[in-house]
């Protein structure tokens, strides 16, 4: 599994000699989802700690549905990524079937496993110093996103994406039989695109 990491390129070769597999890729996606859904309800149970009284009696259920979505949006963003990156490698007339660059796209995610963590730690010691108003919702995006830890813990979040990228560039060029060139077009524009939105979002 560590080869993924420091050498993508064979792990790729190797795997597409073998069978199509998701049994790793949806362990990697799930425990993702598991940090995101912890993260979801420390940030839902701070917003309802400022609801009325008849209306905290919804509080478990709004934090239940926040954790599930949480955890069900990971899976929806993998795949998507796999989508965008199969549908991209088209102009560049890819080959290979789809639920193979499934598959590789979820390995790329292991990175992603560390930088939750991070932000997990980083938004439990966070969040206790950040006041939270109902009556003005732009005010917590504002307030979050301005804090010093939280920004450092983006650009960690951006250094391990691009950790990613590099792993879905090597794995694109085995499952779709990709020049470098292409699967760095392939995976660089949406992956660009993405960091350009997060750093302006933060920092805009």
């Amino acid at each position: 599994m560590l080869e993924v990491l420091t050498n993508p390129d064979s792990f790729f070769k190797k795997k597409m000699n073998e069978d199509i597999s998701f049994k790793t890729p949806m362990a990697i996606i799930f425990v993702i989802g598991i940090i995101g859904a912890i993260n979801a309800v420390l940030m839902t149970q701070k917003i309802m700690a400022d609801l009325p009284g008849d209306a905290a009696q919804f509080t478990s259920y709004i934090i239940i549905a926040g954790a599930a979505g949480a955890f069900i949006v990971v899976f929806v963003m993998w795949v998507l990524y796999a989508l965008v990156f199969h549908v991209i490698s088209m102009v560049f007339k890819g080959e290979g079937e789809f639920k193979r660059v499934l598959e590789f796209v979820g390995y790329g995610f292991i990175p992603s496993i560390a930088s939750s963590i991070i932000g997990l730690v980083v938004m439990k010691i966070v969040l206790p110093t950040i006041e939270i108003s109902l009556n003005n919702p732009e005010l917590i995006e504002q307030s979050i996103l301005s804090n010093p830890m939280i920004q450092a813990s983006t650009i960690i979040g951006i250094v391990f994406t691009l950790w990613s990228a590099n792993i879905w560039i090597f794995g694109l060029i085995h499952s779709r039989n990709l020049s470098t060139k292409n699967a760095i077009l392939t995976v660089g524009i949406p992956i660009g695109l993405y960091i350009i939105s997060a750093l302006y979002n933060l920092f805009g």
